[in-house]
């Protein structure tokens, strides 16, 4: 859905993705929208590092290329807090690999004279898709997820799912094991609230599609 847009501003969100792991291979994505009608993608693999080099990378192309459509009145959104946070001058850029990034980011932000705040990842969706869509060709059938997704996959709830999981001992709680993960059924992302874990939905619905061995079962 295209947000509604004031008559005179003009808008844009960013994100930044690194996969299967972060560090990992890093996708960006931004949108660029104008009040007459403009609109402008930006999607790109940006090669090995991690998820907040993405995200200020992505902030940085999207700046870019307002400037160059003459943006005016330019508010910029992303889901990244310590992104958001540390442009604003509210937190420290503590990592020298970031500080590069950071400056570039800064030094775009009051040549574009534009305004950045942050937002809810499910407000972010479409600068989402865009980097996630970046990274299609070069992590082909990697479809990481939820277990409500794979048991939509299924046609199964979540509950047992899980429970099957378990049974195979690929789950313990609520994270992927060890063994789940050498064998790319799982990861655990690590995001700056904390671990997160995800799993492969492909290859966990045709593995779960099969009986689950008896000496294997509760």
């Amino acid at each position: 859905m295209t947000p509604k847009l004031p008559t005179k501003n003009w808008r844009a969100w960013f994100d930044g993705a690194a996969e299967p792991t972060n560090p990992g291979e890093r996708g960006l994505g931004a949108l660029l929208l104008g009040p007459n009608g403009e609109r402008v993608e930006v999607s790109a693999a940006i090669g090995h590092g991690t998820n907040n080099e993405a995200e200020y990378e992505a902030l940085a192309r999207i700046l870019e290329a307002a400037i160059a459509a003459g943006a005016t009145g330019l508010q910029v959104f992303g889901d990244s807090q310590l992104v958001v946070s540390q442009v604003n001058g509210n937190w420290k850029v503590k990592s020298p690999t970031l500080q590069g990034y950071h400056s570039r980011a800064v030094h775009l932000l009051h040549q574009a004279k534009a305004t950045i705040s942050w937002i809810p990842r499910e407000e972010n969706s479409a600068a989402d898709e865009l980097s996630k869509k970046a990274l299609v060709g070069v992590l082909p059938g990697k479809e990481w997820g939820k277990l409500t997704a794979i048991g939509k996959a299924l046609g199964v709830s979540d509950v047992a799912v899980g429970k099957k999981l378990t049974a195979l001992g690929l789950k313990d709680g609520t994270n992927p094991t060890p063994s789940a993960i050498e064998h790319g059924y799982g990861q655990i992302r690590e995001t700056f609230f904390g671990s997160k874990p995800e799993w492969h939905v492909e290859k966990l619905a045709e593995l779960l599609k099969t009986p689950v061995p008896a000496e294997n079962k509760e």
